[in-house]
């Protein structure tokens, strides 16, 4: 992957269950422009015309912000599943009107007439675009292989060697999704993720909180830290096999419960060494700068 692209910026689109966010990347500086930062509302179960029209005018509103002329081209985060190079949506589960529909089509009718006509759009999952911005302009910048993890309401990932977004080979499990592989009882996603957390303090306690909540009771509550605890335990058996054989210079952990990570980030440090493991720099963010190198190639193998 080029290390300096031949345009100044790349506009970016990250689409979430609830809101899409939209900014355009300073490919130079590797950096958000602030005030081309637009979030809109969207509603998972509206129709495909609404859909659409949310992404295509939060595009053209952060883009707006910047001359088009030095764009780049369109980065996207969508989450899976969806059929990355044919840009097909296969959800079902949430945003069903798009099911089976072709989004680069759908986007590039919604912006005939406008300075976005005909600008080459890339997609890519959110996971994945996730770790590809940690190591463009993140936690995990200057290693060449990264394994990035998201802790939400689910477990998501990705894997990263040499500025590549790899989804096969040594080490990385089907499609690069960590959540579904067997652990214990279950899958890996019951006992990784903030919902996991909530579980062990109500074992505990009796008590349902959010992972939030439980973090800021660490200070004095000996089962907040407990439930924490054995989060980053399950986590770090999660990950172990996978990092022997994937070998990463850098795992990085992001999502909202990784705004814990002094609570749990020991664990995986001391369970995974040498790797190292590190809470992310851009959170939120990350995927969006990884849209932005996506735009300027192809990234996925």
């Amino acid at each position: 992957m080029t290390s300096d692209p031949p345009f100044r910026f790349a506009l970016t689109l990250d689409v979430g269950g609830s809101h899409i966010t939209a900014a355009v990347v300073d490919l130079t500086s590797r950096a958000l422009l602030p005030a081309t930062l637009t979030r809109r509302s969207i509603d998972e179960q509206a129709n495909r015309e609404a859909i659409i029209s949310g992404l295509a005018h939060a595009a053209l509103d952060a883009a707006r912000v910047e001359p088009y002329a030095v764009i780049a081209g369109i980065g996207m985060a969508m989450p899976a599943p969806f059929d990355y190079v044919a840009g097909v949506s296969l959800m079902q589960h949430k945003f069903h009107a798009l099911y089976e529909r072709n989004i680069l089509h759908d986007l590039q009718e919604a912006w005939v007439g406008t300075p976005l006509a005909g600008m080459p759009v890339r997609i890519a999952n959110d996971a994945d675009l996730f770790a590809l911005g940690e190591w463009w302009a993140g936690a995990a910048r200057g290693c060449s292989s990264v394994i990035g993890l998201t802790l939400g309401t689910g477990m998501g990932s990705g894997f990263i060697r040499d500025g590549r977004i790899v989804t096969e080979g040594d080490g990385v499990p089907a499609q690069g999704e960590l959540w579904s592989l067997p652990y214990l009882n279950g899958l890996a996603e019951e006992y990784a993720n903030g919902q996991a957390v909530t579980r062990a303090y109500h074992v505990r306690t009796g008590a349902t909180l959010t992972p939030k909540e439980i973090s800021e009771r660490a200070a004095y509550d000996d089962a907040a830290r407990d439930a924490f605890t054995e989060l980053g335990e399950h986590l770090m058996h999660i990950l172990l096999p996978v990092v022997k054989c994937f070998a990463p210079d850098c795992l990085v952990v992001g999502g909202n419960v990784a705004r814990s990570w002094a609570l749990f980030g020991h664990l995986l440090q001391g369970g995974l060494n040498p790797v190292r493991c590190v809470q992310s720099m851009n959170f939120e963010e990350a995927a969006l700068l990884g849209a932005a190198i996506l735009s300027t190639e192809s990234s996925a193998s």
